[in-house]
């Protein structure tokens, strides 16, 4: 990136991009030459130069919330509760 810092934000608990592939998913060595997967490599690539890593664990926006901050939690990682579905519904207007 030019000798710049770059810094890039995400979920990869979220599903991967529509009609798209992500930067972390392998080519085939055998994928054309279509300017559309230029642009795969070439992202690719500059995934392939990120050297730091930080992982933010700590949930800070509903802190104030445990029981609902801990029902998030375990919906984002697929492992809701029958519980957790009810104060999910609960709080729908």
């Amino acid at each position: 990136f030019g000798g710049m810092a770059m810094i890039f934000t995400g979920d990869f608990f979220q599903y991967p991009p529509v009609g798209g592939t992500p930067c972390y998913s392998p080519i085939s060595r055998y994928a054309g030459q279509t300017k559309l997967e230029i642009k795969r490599r070439l992202g690719r690539l500059a995934w392939k130069t990120v050297n730091t890593v930080v992982n933010l664990t700590e949930q800070q926006r509903m802190k104030g919330d445990l029981e609902y901050g801990s029902a998030v939690q375990r919906l984002h990682i697929r492992e809701c509760t029958l519980d957790d579905v009810d104060l999910f519904n609960s709080r729908v207007a």
